[in-house]
């Protein structure tokens, strides 16, 4: 009797929710999305580590009216069997026996996003979207979601959109980190200002510019006049081009960034800071100068069996050298909110946005990379990465190698940061469901062991490293 009279209340609810949605033209979806990784650093003495960790999101759109749209993502994330109140899907209960089983006691579900989108804002051609959400701007290169990693990453921002005819034209605010602090001697507060445009029918494709302005207050420190200033209020401008032209399907973007760059430990490896001459500028800032190029040019047959595509890549990522360091300069080019999964090999090794896991030596990344459909709703792909630092490591620059107390190896180091290969195979399921699994190796050297190692720097981490997965992504 109680459980039947349960399953009514349970019914007329949903039957009441569902009537509620559809007056106020409210509308639901979401995601399920588990994934199984195997994953070996470059450690021979470390075995493999291997998890699931699953995403689910529950989405709900509410059209107010012809002007207004609400929209709030519910989210959970974890690995299976992990109690960590950050990374758990389940805590486990001390003890032997049947008092050692899953409970249900975690909440982990939060807002991954909520915002108010307001159309023709006061009468005039803007939109304005307000409220913790996920910001894309083109190829997610400066600005993007990190949809790769389970939580992926949101902003707590303002955007404003204009669009007309084949331009569009936006400005946006984010909220990075605000202490709450209400005197400028104890200011911690980190935002970012960015202002864009895009043109269409450029060169078989769109033309985009990009102004953005960081104030980040976070490492005020007292400088040599006694005064408390900012010391990393920087700039950001570039563009990036990308169509289509006589069959080719290509992409070139520069950007550059100078203002100043504070000189904490924090900024670069603690070694190097120390060959900063002394600084006698009010803040105590050495000068940024900073740049990314990257280009890259694809080729698809589309009459060959399998319509393969054939792309070849080149980034290239300023680092810091003797010279930067003898001029004040700080030359480590900051990939600001990009989702370097997408960019920089899938087993991201090179996600730091001012290091980039060359301890601020730069990075280069030159890569092949392969496309096709062997069967119907089957897509197969391989992409080889060849990387390298910027900055000469040879005599040129035995200064700052000297410095950096990473190189702790007395051996003469290379440019030569080893080499990755991803291979994916992806299957569309059916309309809602795509299963994908994928396999990498990197190749190390004695270089990249020092850097990074897969998280432990030295000389014991230069074997090779693997990982493996499998991913079912369902939306709803």
């Amino acid at each position: 009797m109680k459980r039947n009279l349960l399953i009514a209340i349970a019914v007329a609810t949903l039957m009441i929710a569902s009537t509620i949605a559809q007056a106020a033209d409210v509308t639901f979806s979401g995601q399920f999305r588990p994934r199984y990784e195997v994953a070996t650093n470059a450690q021979d003495t470390t075995n493999a580590d291997k998890f699931f960790n699953t995403r689910v999101r529950l989405n709900a759109k509410a059209n107010v009216n012809a002007n207004t749209e609400v929209f709030l993502q519910l989210q959970s994330t974890g690995q299976w069997g992990t109690n960590g109140p950050d990374t758990g899907t389940r805590v486990q209960i001390g003890g032997s026996g049947a008092a050692f089983e899953a409970s249900d006691t975690l909440a982990d579900v939060g807002l991954h996003q909520a915002y108010v989108v307001m159309k023709n804002f006061s009468g005039r051609s803007v939109d304005v979207k307000l409220g913790r959400q996920e910001i894309v701007v083109d190829g997610h290169r400066l600005f993007g979601h990190t949809g790769w990693t389970p939580g992926a990453a949101t902003q707590d921002a303002i955007r404003l959109t204009h669009s007309a005819g084949n331009h569009t034209i936006g400005y946006f605010y984010m909220e990075n980190l605000n202490n709450g602090s209400k005197t400028d001697q104890n200011d911690s507060d980190i935002a970012t200002h960015a202002f864009y445009g895009n043109v269409q029918g450029v060169l078989g494709g769109n033309l985009s510019g990009y102004f953005v302005y960081t104030d980040d207050e976070n490492a005020n420190t007292v400088a040599s006049d006694g005064i408390t200033e900012d010391q990393n209020q920087w700039y950001t401008i570039g563009a990036r081009q990308a169509g289509k032209l006589q069959g080719i399907d290509y992409r070139v973007e520069y950007y550059h960034q100078f203002g100043d760059a504070s000189v904490p430990a924090g900024d670069m490896n603690a070694g190097i800071n120390a060959n900063y001459t002394a600084l006698t500028d009010s803040c105590d800032c050495v000068d940024r100068d900073a740049h990314m190029f990257g280009i890259r040019l694809g080729k698809t047959f589309s009459n060959a069996k399998g319509a393969p595509t054939l792309t070849l890549w080149y980034d290239r990522l300023s680092g810091t050298d003797d010279d930067d360091v003898t001029g004040n300069d700080y030359g480590g080019f900051d990939t600001l909110f990009d989702t370097g999964h997408k960019f920089y090999g899938f087993m991201d090794a090179y996600l730091s946005r001012s290091l980039l896991g060359t301890a601020g030596m730069g990075l280069e990344d030159i890569a092949v990379k392969f496309k096709m459909s062997p069967a119907a709703g089957w897509t197969a792909k391989a992409d080889m990465h060849w990387f390298s630092t910027t900055v000469d490591m040879d005599g040129d620059n035995g200064t700052l190698v000297a410095a950096n107390t990473l190189l702790n190896d007395a051996t003469t180091q290379s440019n030569n940061l080893g080499a990755e290969l991803d291979l994916t195979l992806a299957h569309k399921y059916d309309a809602n469901t795509k299963i994908s699994l994928g396999y990498s190796h990197y190749w190390t050297t004695n270089t990249f062991a020092l850097f990074n190692g897969f998280g432990t720097a030295g000389v014991n981490s230069n074997a090779d490293a693997d990982w493996f997965y499998v991913m079912m992504d369902t939306k709803f």
